[in-house]
């Protein structure tokens, strides 16, 4: 795939950063990226000199690609079908689709009706470890995005892999925060002034952020570190 090939970035968090930084090191210069905040799509955008989009807008967008990266929170598939043919605008070619969210931003039906050169998150792994001119044959659209550099992808993959196993450390931390301020310190807390209480929430509130953030930077660090 050419250095111009036409690349639609979905979604705008650390995962698709990475990629779009690692293609933007190896040449590539046609970004369209979408997320749900306009105002991410266009920090990323900006990096890359491309485009920004609202999520919603790929419905409607026209302007072509020959590869799709994807990785988004959603819970229900992102690129559906409807919106891949909308995508495609008539076009019949083969595309690559490279899918890193858990659960898959694509469609089974965009599979199974389409030609499509499709690579997620569970598959990557034993692409990176398997005899790559065999493996690659029959991924032609996406070799030169794959397989010469595919070291340098594995810290992404590693940071992918962190991520989906803290995504509940948030959640934890916010409920050992409530348990506090309602239960556990519930008195002590009702006896304070209203300025004290502020600050106190102000002060609780830090932490919490601080709590889910360092343990997630601290891990990726470590596994970048020994990769």
């Amino acid at each position: 795939m050419c250095t111009n090939a036409r690349i639609l970035i979905v979604g705008a968090g650390e995962t698709n950063r990475n990629i779009a930084k690692y293609l933007k090191k190896h040449k590539y210069s046609n970004f369209a990226v979408f997320n749900r905040s306009i105002e991410n799509a266009e920090m990323l955008a900006t990096e890359l000199g491309g485009k920004a989009f609202g999520l919603e807008d790929l419905k409607t967008y026209k302007g072509g690609f020959d590869a799709i990266i994807t990785c988004t929170s959603a819970t229900e598939p992102i690129i559906t079908n409807e919106i891949y043919q909308s995508l495609l605008n008539g076009d019949k070619s083969r595309k690559v689709i490279v899918d890193l969210a858990v659960p898959n931003d694509t469609c089974p039906e965009v599979l199974e009706k389409n030609p499509v050169t499709f690579i997620e998150v569970h598959s990557l792994q034993e692409i990176a470890n398997s005899n790559l001119k065999e493996r690659y044959d029959e991924l032609v659209n996406a070799e030169r995005i794959i397989c010469q550099n595919i070291e340098e992808f594995k810290p992404v993959l590693k940071q992918r892999r962190v991520e989906i196993a803290m995504r509940q450390v948030p959640e934890k931390i916010k409920e050992i925060k409530e348990n506090a301020m309602t239960k556990v310190f519930a008195n002590e807390i009702e006896g304070m002034d209203d300025n004290s209480r502020e600050v106190l929430a102000r002060v609780m509130n830090y932490m919490e952020k601080k709590y889910i953030s360092v343990p997630m930077v601290m891990a990726k660090d470590i596994l970048i570190k020994n990769s």
